[in-house]
Parts: structure tokens; sequence; C-alpha cells
């Protein structure tokens, strides 16, 4: 029996030197290369799995900035400056009325200082409606701003003044040839301080005044 007990000890001792052995071969070996390959393997995953997240990042974050890019704000001014005052209309028949006659007896009618504001190469070419005076809109857009003796001065006649007249206060009416620039100068007697209860605008003018056959004064004045 202890031949048999000796045996089986030495088999064992054999058995467990060569594990001894056999064991720090596998650990100090095969280990080493799984891990470096488990290393490589989750290494390339994490650059791979950066790769895909990068890029959408930059997409989104361009997608955010063009989203929130300013925007374009519209801003509208209120103005407190009041609406243009509105001025009495004349016609062809009403100014023709309103002129100065030397007809006896002829009825009477509201006095009216007529304004024609062309330039004067134009009243050269047409003439003027009668009695009318010439103070040209484009060349001397400051005229009814003046002093009364400047006013004098420069033009070679009175500024016009709708209260001088006896009785109640005359009409200045301004014409030119189609009416727009009629408008603007009426516009800004008002805004020279006249009132415009005494300003009023030949719609129609010197286009209007023609057509219908008006009388025509030859102009002769001054080249302002």
């Amino acid at each position: 029996m202890a031949p048999t007990l000796s045996s089986k000890i030495q088999r064992s001792a054999i058995v467990l030197s060569s594990t001894a052995v056999r064991i720090p071969t596998r650990i100090a070996v095969s280990p080493a290369a799984a891990l470096h390959r488990a290393i490589s393997t989750r290494t390339r995953g994490l650059v791979t799995s950066q790769n895909r997240h990068l890029v959408p990042s930059c997409s989104l974050q361009t997608k955010s900035f063009q989203n929130k890019s300013p925007r374009q704000v519209q801003t509208r001014w209120n103005s407190d400056e009041a609406s243009p005052v509105k001025l009495q209309e004349w016609g062809f028949e009403d100014i023709n009325a309103a002129l100065p006659t030397s007809t006896p007896n002829s009825p009477t009618h509201k006095p009216i200082i007529l304004i024609d504001v062309r330039e004067p190469a134009e009243l050269q070419g047409t003439g003027i409606i009668p009695s009318a005076v010439s103070i040209p809109l484009a060349s001397q857009p400051d005229a009814l701003y003046l002093t009364p003796d400047e006013f004098e001065t420069r033009f070679g006649f009175a500024k016009p003044d709708p209260t001088e007249s006896e009785g109640e206060p005359a009409q200045m009416v301004f014409y030119c040839k189609a009416g727009v620039r009629a408008k603007t100068a009426a516009q800004m007697a008002v805004q020279a301080g006249y009132d415009p209860a005494n300003i009023g605008v030949y719609a129609g003018s010197w286009l209007d005044w023609e057509r219908n056959g008006g009388k025509v004064e030859k102009w002769e004045g001054d080249d302002f």
C-alpha cells in the first residue's frame, strides 16, 4: 500500500509541476495578446463612435445657428405731423368769373390773387392768365417765407396778403401747368403762415385754361 501511495504522490507532484509551468505561460502570453486585441478593438470602437457622432453634431450646430440667426425687424416710424390740409379747388368757370372786368354793372365776385408758379421760360412760351403774378416754385421755393420788404425787393411787387383786400379776405389761388406744383405751392403757403381758408388750387391749371379757351396775356416779366 505504501508503494501505491508514493506513486500517487509522485504523479500528483508531476501534474502540479506541469500546471505550474503551463499556467504562467498562459497568463503571460495569451491573456496579454487578448488584452491588446481587446484594447485595440475598444479604441477602434471609440474612434469609430466619435467619428459617427462628430459629423452629425456639427450639422446640428450649423442648423441651430441658421435657425437662430437674427431676424430682420422692420421698424415703422410714426409721424406726428398733421396730414396735408384740404384746400379749396377751383375750376375754369370759377377762375374766369373771378377775374377783374371793365364791364359796367358786372356782378361783384370774391377778390382773388392768382399766382402762377411755373418757371419764367414756360411763361414766355405760353403767356399767363390775366392779372396773375409769377412766383416760380422751383427756382424761388422760399418766396412766401420772405418778409414783405425782402419779397418786394426780389420780385418787384408787393408780397401777396389776402387780408389787405377790402371786405372779406381775398383767395390766393395757385396754378401751374397741370396742377401738381400748384398743390405743393399751396401747401407751402400754409406752412409759411397763410390761413388755409384763404388758399385755393386751380386743379386743371394752365392745360385746362388753354383747353377751355381762357384769356391769355403775354408775360414780360424778369427771369429770376
